[in-house]
C-alpha cells in the first residue's frame, strides 16, 4: 500500500510535503512489520480513514460542482492534493476501479472472458463481463464472483457491482476490424483432464494436457488451474500446500493467491493461469490451438 504524492508537490507548503513523506515511510514500515495482526490492524485503520474522508470529500465535490466553484477550489494546491489522492477528478473513480481489476484480468481472459469497467461512482462499479467459457456450467457466476471479490478487497468505499449486458459476439470465425472481417486468432479447445472429485478441497492435483504440465487446485469447491512451475523456473509445484487461500512454493517459499495466481509475499510475476471448467463431474482444461476452420 502506497500513498502516492501527486505531481503538484512543489506547490505545497514544505511542512505538508514532510508529512506526506513521513506517511509513506510509516506505510512502508507497517508493510514489513513482522506481526501480521499489527499489520492487518494498521491497514484496516487506513481503509477506515480512507472511507470516511472519501465519502465527505465526494459530497463536498458535488456541492462545489453544483455551486459552480469546483474549478476555483482545485486551483488551490492543498485542495487539489486531496482531490487527486481520492480520485475525485473526472474519470478518477473509474480509473481507480480499472486499476484494481488489473490483478484479475489475466484470470478472466484465460477463461475466455472479457472485462470492461463501464462506470464507477460513489462506490458503485458498473462492469461489462462477457464471453466467459461458453458452455461451461457455472463459470460466468464464478468469474463474476472473482471480479466482485477483487473490488471489495481493493476499494475501501465499494458498495456494490452492477453488470450490464454484454456486447453481442461477432459472426463465428471472424472478428470485426473497422469495415473488415478478419479470421479469428487461435481458438480455445477443451480437454478432459481428471475427475473433479480427485482434487481434494484445499488441495491440488497435477496433470499433463496437450504436453503442458498443469496444477489443478480446489478451494471451497472452486477450481483453478495454473502452469505447474514456480514463475521464472522449471521447478514444479506438485507438493505445494494451500494455506489460508495461498499456494506456497515448496522450493522458495513464495506464496500465490489461489484465486487468480497473484504473488502475495513480494512483487513479482504470478502463476501462469490456465483455462479450466468443470462439466459433468469432469475437470476440463483449455488449450489454445490453431485458427478456427
Amino acid at each position: 500500500m502506497e500513498i502516492v504524492q501527486p505531481e503538484i508537490e512543489e506547490d505545497l507548503p514544505a511542512e505538508l510535503t514532510v508529512v506526506l513523506d513521513r506517511l509513506d515511510d510509516l506505510v512502508a514500515a507497517f508493510e514489513q512489520h513482522p506481526d501480521e495482526i499489527v499489520q492487518a490492524h494498521a491497514f484496516e485503520l487506513l481503509r477506515c480513514v480512507d472511507a470516511v474522508h472519501r465519502a465527505g470529500l465526494r459530497r463536498l465535490a458535488d456541492l462545489l460542482r453544483t455551486a459552480g466553484l469546483e474549478r476555483r477550489a482545485v486551483e488551490d494546491p492543498e485542495v487539489r492534493l486531496l482531490f487527486d489522492l481520492y480520485d475525485l477528478g473526472e474519470g478518477g473513480e473509474k480509473a481507480r476501479a480499472d486499476d484494481v481489476l488489473q490483478s484479475v484480468r489475466p484470470y478472466i481472459e484465460s477463461h475466455g472472458g472479457r472485462l470492461e469497467v463501464v462506470e464507477a461512482e460513489a462506490g458503485v462499479v458498473t462492469v461489462r463481463l462477457s464471453g466467459a467459457c461458453q458452455g461451461c456450467g457455472g463459470s460466468a457466476a464464478t468469474l463474476r464472483q472473482v471480479v466482485e471479490q477483487a473490488l471489495r478487497a481493493g476499494l475501501s468505499d465499494f458498495a456494490r457491482m452492477e453488470v450490464v449486458e454484454a456486447i453481442p459476439e461477432p459472426a463465428a470465425g471472424f472478428v470485426p476490424r473497422g469495415n473488415l472481417l478478419l479470421p479469428r486468432r487461435p481458438r480455445l479447445v477443451w480437454h478432459d483432464a481428471l475427475a473433479a472429485d480427485a482434487v481434494p478441497d484445499g488441495g491440488t492435483c497435477t496433470v499433463v494436457v496437450a504436453g503442458e504440465r498443469v496444477l489443478v487446485t480446489n478451494l471451497a469447491g472452486e477450481m483453478y488451474a495454473y502452469r505447474n512451475a514456480c514463475p521464472g523456473t522449471p521447478l514444479p509445484l506438485d507438493a505445494a500446500p494451500i494455506t489460508n487461500g495461498a499456494i506456497e512454493c515448496p522450493w522458495h517459499g513464495c506464496r500465490f493467491d489461489v484465486r487468480g495466481g497473484r504473488r502475495l509475499d513480494a512483487d513479482g510475476p504470478g502463476l501462469g493461469v490456465v483455462p479450466i471448467s468443470v462439466e459433468g463431474g469432469m475437470v476440463r482444461i483449455g488449450v489454445l490451438e490453431g485458427p478456427a476452420k
